[in-house]
């Protein structure tokens, strides 16, 4: 998560308006407020679950999906193409505005 947020910064920046240390205290700001869970603590049926889902269609995305189950949450994409492929294979769990 960190590594996403932190990969986007330049975009968040530019979007936002903000100067590079105001959305770096931003963001900083906005990791306080996170709960982190460690894959660790993913179950592994969990991890075969994502993975069987995800493989075919986007297996780099296999964590988020997985973290998805864990949780019970719904996942949030606009990738059409996983979309496409995850409810090819039954899961239909996604949120969107």
């Amino acid at each position: 998560m960190l590594v996403e947020l932190y990969k986007h910064k330049e975009r968040i920046q530019r979007q936002s308006g903000l100067s590079e240390e105001e959305a770096l205290t931003a963001l900083h700001e906005l990791c306080e407020c996170l709960t982190f869970i460690r894959e660790a603590d993913i179950a592994l049926g969990t991890w075969v679950e994502a993975y069987r889902l995800t493989k075919d269609v986007v297996p780099k995305d296999t964590p988020y999906v997985a973290l998805t189950l864990h949780l019970g949450a719904k996942l949030w994409t606009k990738d059409d193409e996983l979309k496409k492929g995850l409810r090819a294979k039954g899961f239909d769990d996604f949120w969107e505005p």
